[in-house]
Order: structure tokens, then sequence, then C-alpha cells
């Protein structure tokens, strides 16, 4: 064993990003690992209670108005650009600053896809010889595979592209373009440092993003299958899930206990402030279903926009553990984010997928294909279109294919995994390799 192994994971994004590295973070500490999350200083809180070390790897300070931040984020259009370009992008000289002393003496980093400022380290440390390298990816949209295309929500486009590989290819050259500028800022930085503009591999936000020697697909098969121009040395692991450690609010759990199962309504914790429609909605789909329901909030400032006394059997919570309150549930309204898309998965529970922005359109078509969710776009959300697809969803059909998921899923440990894959690349062997070896050329 080597106690004194210190791993890093240089994360950037909201709680969905999170996560998964909090997961791997606590199966690696279990084996007597040192290791430290570096992201955002709002996430101090939830990676000391998870009993890891928090580092600050971010200059960019808090939103003053969080819903017109979120507004910006989830914008349909420029959305992916304002995050990219305007957050992570512009954020590289500072986190680059704060995070080179923790790698300075790290044994191996682990970078999202976002992470631009430790996926620069990763890359020079590593061909110095001073600590190794693996990325990892949490949904299967961020391979941009030509043989698996991802779903934007146009259903023309949609077809069109995911018809052939060739045409797969034509998406990405156009993606690539299309984004190129969005990462201007890391290749003047990377300029600043004597570096070229881009690794060999690419630009930072596709291919580059990616460590030469080894990735991890921390999803399962079931959500997306390995394709054959996924990066070398690809690890598929499975979700990563973090189990939170406060249990339900004893009011909540006497509310699940208390009748039949309720319909759940949650945006995670950001595309709520970019919805204030969302939870009004909700509530009168609820009404008119004539259902029981748990409104997840966000925040006071959402709670404050529903009547301050609401229907019997309606209540709401600013937040609580997804894999707590799922499998109480008839079925899911969530936004689409992987870890929420993973937790209805595990819940064996059907999903209503109003997709925002990001790789959220393609994990709802994913699940609709799986046939374990209908899916209605933010634009369209409504009360009634909201009522007639939960009818639909409510139905034995649906469920049936939930529960078939949830089977599929069983006894797998996607942070034991990960947990695996980054225990090898430091050349510790474990008692069993449990991720699966995707490619190895």
């Amino acid at each position: 064993m080597h106690p004194d192994r210190h791993i890093v994971f240089a994360t950037v994004g909201s709680l969905g990003d999170l996560f998964p590295f909090l997961a791997v973070g606590q199966a690696l500490a279990a084996r007597g690992r040192r290791v430290t999350v570096a992201t955002h200083p709002v996430h101090r809180e939830a990676i000391e209670r998870a009993g890891l070390v928090f580092s600050d790897a971010s200059g960019m300070p808090e939103p003053d108005d969080r819903e017109a931040f979120t507004a910006k984020a989830f914008h349909p259009w420029r959305g992916p650009a304002f995050v990219v370009r305007d957050f992570a992008a512009a954020d590289v000289r500072a986190s680059y600053a704060k995070l080179a002393p923790l790698c300075e003496e790290a044994d191996l980093l682990v970078t999202s896809t976002l992470a631009f400022a430790g996926q620069i380290l990763g890359e020079t440390l590593e061909a110095a010889g001073r600590l190794r390298w693996l990325s990892a990816v949490l949904a299967p949209a961020s391979f941009l595979s030509a043989y698996d295309m991802p779903a934007t929500g146009l259903a023309v486009p949609d077809r069109f592209f995911r018809a052939t590989p060739a045409r797969g290819r034509l998406l990405q050259r156009l993606s690539r373009r299309v984004t190129r500028g969005w990462t201007a800022p890391v290749r003047a930085f990377r300029r600043e440092l004597g570096l070229p503009p881009e690794s060999p591999r690419g630009d930072p936000f596709h291919r580059g993003q990616f460590a030469p020697g080894g990735n991890l697909a921390l999803f399962p098969e079931l959500l997306g299958q390995p394709q054959p121009d996924w990066p070398p040395h690809t690890r598929q692991c499975g979700f990563a899930r973090h189990v939170q450690p406060d249990g339900l609010d004893p009011a909540l759990a006497d509310f699940l206990r208390a009748g039949p199962p309720p319909l759940v309504f949650s945006l995670g914790s950001t595309a709520v402030h970019a919805n204030a429609s969302f939870l009004r909605e909700s509530l009168a789909a609820a009404v008119a279903l004539d259902r029981r329901a748990v409104l997840f909030t966000g925040s006071p400032e959402m709670r404050a926009r529903l009547p301050r006394t609401l229907p019997d059997g309606i209540v709401c919570v600013e937040y609580a553990p997804h894999a707590a309150v799922f499998p109480h549930a008839a079925a899911v309204v969530h936004h689409g984010g992987v870890g929420t898309c993973g937790e209805t998965l595990h819940a064996g529970v059907p999903s209503l997928v109003v997709p925002h922005g990001f790789d959220q359109h393609d994990n709802a078509a994913r699940l609709q294909r799986l046939g374990v969710a209908e899916v209605l776009p933010a634009t369209r959300y409504r009360s009634g279109p909201a009522s007639a697809r939960l009818r639909t969803l409510l139905d034995a059909g649906h469920r049936a294919h939930a529960e078939a998921a949830a089977g599929m899923l069983r006894g797998m440990d996607g942070a034991a995994s990960a947990a695996d894959a980054i225990e090898s690349a430091l050349g510790v062997e474990s008692a069993g390799l449990r991720f699966r070896k995707v490619s190895e050329q």
C-alpha cells in the first residue's frame, strides 16, 4: 500500500459536475489515499462534508444575481458559449495559478471537461515525469462520437446526423469550427506559457480534453456504449454515485410514506433558477392530475414564487438527496443532467425530461430510447402538456422498462471501478479491476 499517494480532482461546474468526483474520492480515501478536490469555493462545504480536502481552483467570483447568471448559462443558443468562453476559459489563468502549487506535490491528477488549467498542468507535468494525468467525462455527449452523435433536441438535424458515421463526422467538423472561438483564452494562455496554442490532440474543448494515458467514462453502457472513435485508453466505469451524509428530513420522510407515490419535480441545483415558471406549471400539473407531489425549489427565492399555502398533498423542499427521494416517486420530472438521469435509472422510476441545455438534450433522448422517459422541451413546459406526458408515463409499460433498467444497474459500483483505474495508473494493484477497458490503442 502507498498511503502517501496524493490524488487531485480538478472539476468545473455545478453540483452535478462535482458529485461523481466526490464518490470516487471517497472510494480512494477509504483505501488510504490522500484526496483533494480543486474547484469553485461554493463547493467547499459539500467537499468537506464528504470527508475530502477542498482546494480553491477558481478566480471567478460568485455571481451577485444567480438567476441572471443562470439565465445566460441556459440560453438556448448563447448559453454554451457563455459557459465555456466567459466562465471556464476566462478563468484559465487564475485557475492555473491556484492549481499549479497543488499539482506540484500530487501523484495523479484527474480533470473534467472544462478544467482547462488542469488539462494544461496534466499535459506538462506528465510530460516532465512529475505526475500521472487522467481525464474523465460524465456523459456520452462529451465524446462527440461520429458513430453515436449527441442529440441536440432538433428532430430533423438529429435524424440526419445520426443516420451514418459519415454524417456524424460532418457534424463533428461543424461543431469544432463553431466552438473554436470559445477556447481562445486557453490558447492565448498556452502561448504565454511557451506552449503550442493547442495540444497535439486538438482543441481543449474537444479532443484536447482527453489525457493520452487514460480517460474515465463515468456512465454505464446502458446509457452509452463504447464507440470506435472514443479516445485511446478509455475505461468505462459506470455511474459514480455520491451518497450524501445526511438522510431525509423527517417531515419529508413522513410525507413520502403517508400516501401513494408522489410526482417529484426537480431541475437540479442550477437549471431551476433559469426557468421561473417551472415550479408554477409543475404545481398546476400535479393538481390537474390529482397527484401528490414534491417540488424541489432550489432556493428560498424560488419558493417565494409559489403560493405560501399549497394544496393538500403538495410539499416543497429546497433540496433533498435524490437517491433517497426518487425510489418513492411515481415519476420524476427533471432537467436531464446526467447525475439526475442516473438516479432515476437506479430508482427504477420513469422520467419526464425537460432539457435546458448542454448534454441534457442528448441524455433525454437516450432515456427516451430506453423506453423509460418522455421528453418535453423547456420552452414548451406548461401544465397542460406536462400533464399529458405524465399520464403516458404513469402507465405500466414505462414503469416496467424503468424497473428493468434498474435491474441492469444493480450491483454496479462506478466509483469503485474508477478508483481501481486510478490505482492501476499509479501502479497499485487493486483487489479486482472492475472497470471496463474500452480501448487500448
